[in-house]
């Protein structure tokens, strides 16, 4: 069973690898406005949400842990994912089902340049037991008009969401 989760938990880190190694070319990005000021209102609010999205993974609640996800559109609006990546954040998630959820870090750098990482224990370890058993991902909360929101950080989001395929 441990070599079955060990094998899961690796073939999604392969994945994601191959997937992030596939980015297109962007053009250069936007210069970002002058420095951003975040308040102890908004680590809370974001702290909260994250701490929500824990709770649901920890219950195993994938459907509400999918559902408090958004994505950050092009003209920098947010929508919610449409059914087709739902689902495929769905089965992301459920591919990493662990015994416990953490948050490793919260980095705040602008209204849509932020990260959470949620840091994945797969399985429990026997003393000595020097395998892996750790795994993660990231969330990028993003502020829009006043009210903040975890989006999923994903490389082909924008490409993907305009489209309703099925």
């Amino acid at each position: 069973m441990k070599r079955i989760a060990l094998f899961l938990a690796v073939a999604v880190l392969v994945s994601f690898a191959i997937s992030c190694g596939n980015k297109k070319q962007q053009a250069p990005a936007k210069p970002e406005k002058p420095a951003y000021t975040f308040t102890k209102e908004d680590t809370a609010e974001i702290m909260s949400q994250v701490k929500q999205f824990i709770s649901f993974m920890d219950e195993k609640n994938i459907r509400d842990a999918v559902g408090m996800l958004n994505f950050l559109a092009e003209g920098d609006s947010i929508k919610p994912l449409n059914p087709v990546f739902e689902r495929r954040q769905a089965m992301s998630l459920m591919n990493i089902l662990g015994v416990r959820y953490d948050m490793n870090h919260l980095t705040l750098r602008s209204n849509t340049n932020n990260e959470v990482k949620i840091d994945v224990t797969l399985f429990d370890k026997a003393p000595g037991d020097t395998k892996p058993n750790m795994t993660g991902f990231y969330l990028r909360p993003v502020k829009f008009e006043g009210k903040w929101y975890l989006t999923v950080w994903d490389n082909i989001t924008n490409t993907n969401q305009d489209r309703n395929t099925d």
